[in-house]
């Protein structure tokens, strides 16, 4: 049965300081919850490392190389319907590295339920703190969770069980968002040849050093990020992002394959998009 809706219902409150999302998936709560709370499932469309020690009282550790790593304890383990992480923290500059200021409990709160034959899953992140640094890391979060619950749903619906082959190219640079941006989407780095940046759309993006992207935009958050599925990946995952914090901004450029026959080539594509974000900002 079709989902009674495709578009995930996202809310931003400035007030609570908190991010909600909810978004139908066409998967087993079963499955849901695996992707949520097994390490295996979550290295193939969140961390690159993960370790869950399962049940109340324990822990998820969520890791990205040298850029991003933490660990939540457990607060709630409802299998198939609730799962609540907590952790108590400063908060992050731009290298997921704490910055000087009081700690906060900070909360993810996950759950799901059937709804028109599929599985609507719901976060609620909350306790940030008030000021500039948190300011930027509750924009950062919601940003970025509306690319991640996307690419769940795009695991789980296109590619479940085969892992992730990826590659990425990041950098910190003191310049503002819309600045970096714009230098991303130029020439001189990722320029639009065919097609447009509106969801459902197709698109073809040339790199500036003469690689192309061809597939369908899958999501567009302008200034922030751009998710595309590419086709001659077998459907995979092309991605550019940028968040803010501690004064700086970070952008990465993602290539991911679910194909194992394509993992040299992206690999390859990660080597030339590095060395085009370093020029570009060097």
């Amino acid at each position: 049965m079709a989902p009674t809706t495709r578009t995930p219902v996202v809310t931003t409150d400035t007030t609570t300081r908190s991010f909600s999302m909810s978004i139908d998936i066409n998967a087993t709560p079963e499955d849901v919850w695996r992707a949520l709370t097994d390490a295996g499932e979550l290295m193939r469309w969140f961390p690159l490392q993960a370790r869950v020690t399962p049940g109340t009282g324990g822990s998820v550790f969520w890791g990205w190389d040298e850029h991003w790593a933490w660990e939540s304890e457990i607060e709630a383990w409802e299998p198939g319907k609730r799962l609540r992480l907590v952790e108590n923290r400063p908060a992050f500059d731009v290298n997921g590295e704490p910055l000087a200021g009081p700690s906060r409990q900070l909360a993810m709160e996950f759950t799901l339920e059937t709804d028109a034959g599929q599985t609507r899953l719901r976060i609620v992140h909350s306790g940030f703190g008030d000021g500039a640094s948190w300011d930027d890391e509750l924009d950062s979060v919601s940003a970025g969770w509306q690319f991640e619950l996307r690419g769940l749903r795009h695991y789980l619906e296109h590619h479940k069980g085969r892992d992730r082959h990826h590659a990425t190219a990041h950098l910190v640079t003191p310049l503002g968002t819309d600045e970096v941006w714009n230098r991303l989407l130029s020439p001189a780095a990722f320029v639009v040849f065919d097609g447009s940046l509106t969801a459902g759309e197709r698109v073809g993006i040339r790199l500036a050093t003469g690689h192309e992207v061809s597939g369908t935009v899958a999501w567009h958050n302008p200034g922030r990020d751009l998710f595309v599925t590419v086709d001659d990946l077998n459907d995979g995952v092309f991605r550019l992002s940028t968040w803010r914090a501690g004064g700086k901004t970070g952008l990465q450029v993602w290539m991911t394959t679910y194909d194992a026959r394509h993992a040299a080539r992206v690999r390859e594509f990660g080597d030339r998009a590095q060395e085009l974000v370093d020029r570009l900002f060097q």
